[in-house]
């Protein structure tokens, strides 16, 4: 979620970059004062405090106002979203060529006489059928043929909705109007419409996972200049590159990932000019950072199936004079031989996350994929698809099995419209989505009082899905400007029509309209997913990973069941999520230092969720916390116990330990390495789950 950082937080970490002690200390000086400064208001004080505080504390500066004071003067300099997260000016993304991409991955290979055209060729032959293809040993759209029965929705009169190909057992469109490009030539003339340029690059560190076994997804997006003109806008066509960046020592989990971290943030250095920008840029992708492979490589795009090794993604307008009713977002493998026997095809895949729609219609069927799917697969996903309130963490709690993902993502017609093929009247999967819903949330499902509904849980399934995130559709197949998922923050954000990035330019400074120009991007990225994705980004750069429980297995407990949660956040990316609990659960750290936190507070804060369904409303349960220093002596001491009653449900609560002991305030703050916290959690047994996120020591 879109979160405050704690007060406490900035001005008593370090980060490594900011050089001299005395040069961190002149900056925390000024944080501080700068802090003192900024005005209180009432509204901005933390609800549902575990202990009610001494009225001295009323004076304390709201989380957000400090942490985004604080957080700025900390970071070397301020993150430039359009400079560390994604990059669009002209001047830079103009130096990356979609035939120097095609040639490096046919240098990696080791495939003698293929050249950038050829593979480009092979890659939009495709889309063509056997008989009208280029390239014989090519995988054609009807390869295989569509079973009728699984067409959603059915009976359509329009030929150019009725799917006659098939990838992965699902119906797709064949052939494609985008198949005409295995005739043409897009490097013969680099202004013709056939051309292709590179309109962005993208940052997603958001998308490492936390156990760090990947460093994120880096992106590049090549458009068909012919999009560029409104006369042309039926010439629209994107290629995106999506790497998955392999993390070279994974034993380190997300910290190994530091290098590329920093890397993107060096980017909004005020003092680097464009030339040097461009130059480490194209150096990242091409070469590689020290210890880390180029971003783009033979081994980045999906040559090894599963969700973390990337993939090259379309979306496809190209219809030469038809209407756009056939846009289309396909996913494709990059798939390589050995150094022996060297071979190298983008091949056509399944979309993932993306179930077909069949899988939710009502209509009886005695396909295993479907009854499974409704059976135990999305009402397995429900509680993570409801999770949050936050659009940036949607997720399905796990890779759908294979066998659920269609073959290309459309809205239009209505192949990955879920709120159509779910409809609106009784049906198996409504029930079992209902049923989770109650368990979750209690009884009343009708959309309000922080309740989800059964359609708003299956919106956020269909904005998960590409043509959902690009271009919602009401139950209808209507666009949507109020796409409903359930969150306080309002409808689904607005994209450009079918894309969050354009062919289009603007100036850079509206000040200096006919200076250097920009490609546009959506009000989406923009006002929701770049704030998340900076977020995301800082929280690494100064938060503690194991007071953030950010390290899967770090935290451990000889009763509950432990495991990071991505959904209910409230810092970083993960929280710890106690499941089945005991009626007793000691929750320990592992040691950690206290030495980037000094000064250290005088008092301990805790963000808990607690589940609204409650086996005993009448008493919830308690939470107390011991702090161990062996170096200091100090062994399992008592700091103090919570009473979990009067807490609100359903809904993260800030917990305040009473004051620490002066001498273990003392004892913290003389940096030891051997610090270890234990929270106690007495509740009634198999209760919950409960979530635990973001330890901090404050004043």
């Amino acid at each position: 979620m879109l979160f405050n950082r704690s007060s406490s937080n900035i001005p008593v970490r370090t980060w490594s970059a900011l050089g001299s002690a005395g040069a961190w200390r002149r900056a925390r000086h000024a944080a501080l004062a700068a802090l003192a400064l900024l005005p209180a208001s009432c509204a901005d004080f933390d609800p549902g405090d575990g202990d009610l505080d001494d009225s001295s504390e009323m004076s304390e500066l709201s989380e957000g106002e400090v942490g985004e004071a604080a957080e700025e003067l900390t970071l070397p300099f301020a993150i430039d979203r359009r400079k560390s997260l994604i990059v669009t000016d002209v001047d830079i993304v103009s130096q990356f060529s979609l035939q120097a991409v095609l040639q490096q991955l046919i240098t990696q290979s080791g495939v003698s006489g293929l050249t950038p055209l050829t593979l480009f060729r092979r890659m939009m032959d495709t889309h063509r059928t056997t008989a009208t293809g280029v390239f014989s040993t090519v995988q054609h759209c009807d390869a295989v043929s569509a079973n009728t029965a699984d067409i959603y929705p059915p009976g359509s009169s329009n030929p150019a909705e009725q799917p006659t190909g098939s990838i992965n057992g699902w119906p797709v469109l064949c052939p494609r109007a985008v198949g005409d490009e295995a005739a043409s030539d897009p490097f013969a003339d680099a202004n013709a419409d056939s051309a292709y340029m590179a309109t962005t690059l993208s940052n997603r560190f958001d998308l490492a996972p936390p156990d760090g076994s990947n460093c994120g997804e880096y992106r590049i997006v090549f458009a068909r200049k012919g999009g560029a003109s409104d006369a042309n806008s039926l010439q629209r066509n994107f290629i995106i590159f999506e790497a998955r960046l392999p993390n070279p020592n994974p034993s380190q989990g997300r910290a190994a990932c530091a290098p590329v971290v920093n890397f993107w943030l060096n980017q909004s250095d005020p003092a680097k000019s464009v030339t040097t920008r461009k130059n480490e840029l194209l150096s990242f992708y091409f070469t590689g950072l020290t210890g880390f492979e180029p971003v783009i490589h033979i081994d980045h795009y999906g040559h090894a199936a599963g969700p973390d090794h990337g993939q090259i993604r379309t979306n496809e307008f190209l219809n030469g004079t038809s209407p756009p009713a056939a846009w289309s977002l396909r996913e494709f493998r990059l798939t390589h031989g050995t150094s022996g026997s060297p071979s190298l095809n983008i091949v056509p895949s399944f979309v993932k996350d993306n179930p077909a729609a069949r899988l939710f219609s009502p209509a009886a069927s005695s396909d295993p994929r479907v009854t499974s799917f409704r059976s135990t697969v999305f009402p397995n996903a429900v509680e993570r698809l409801a999770a949050t309130d936050d659009i940036n963490r949607f997720a399905y709690p796990s890779a759908l099995p294979d066998s659920n993902n269609a073959g290309e993502s459309l809205m239009i017609p209505l192949q990955n419209n879920y709120l159509n093929a779910i409809g609106t009247g009784t049906s198996t999967l409504r029930t079992n989505i209902e049923n989770k819903l109650t368990t979750l949330l209690g009884s009343d499902l009708s959309g309000t009082a922080g309740n989800l509904s059964v359609d708003q849980v299956v919106a956020r399934a269909e904005s998960l899905a590409c043509s959902g995130c690009h271009e919602p559709q009401d139950r209808n197949g209507a666009p949507s400007s109020a796409f409903d998922v359930g969150v306080p923050s309002g409808a689904f954000p607005n994209t450009l029509v079918f894309t969050q990035t354009s062919e289009k330019t603007e100036p850079i400074s509206a000040s200096n309209p006919s200076g250097p120009r920009r490609f546009l991007i959506s009000p989406a990225l923009i006002n929701v997913f770049l704030p998340f994705r900076e977020k995301v980004m800082t929280d690494y750069l100064l938060n503690n990973a194991t007071l953030g429980f950010e390290k899967p297995g770090a935290w451990t407990s000889s009763q509950a069941l432990l495991a990071v949660h991505t959904g209910r956040v409230k810092e970083g990316i993960s929280s710890l999520e106690v499941r089945t609990p005991a009626s007793f659960n000691a929750i320990v750290s592992p040691n950690f230092s206290t030495a980037g936190l000094t000064p250290v507070g005088n008092k301990i804060k805790l963000d808990l969720f607690i589940s609204k369904v409650q086996p005993n409303p009448s008493w919830v349960g308690t939470i107390e916390v011991l702090i161990s220093i062996p170096s200091a002596g100090i062994n399992n001491q008592w700091v103090g116990s919570i009473v979990l009653n009067s807490l609100t449900r359903g809904a993260f609560n800030v917990i305040t330990f009473p004051q620490l002991a002066a001498a273990t305030i003392t004892a913290l703050n003389g940096a030891p390495s051997d610090v270890k916290l234990q929270f106690n959690l007495n509740v009634t047994a198999n209760s919950g789950p409960y979530y635990l996120d973001n330890v901090r020591f404050e004043n």
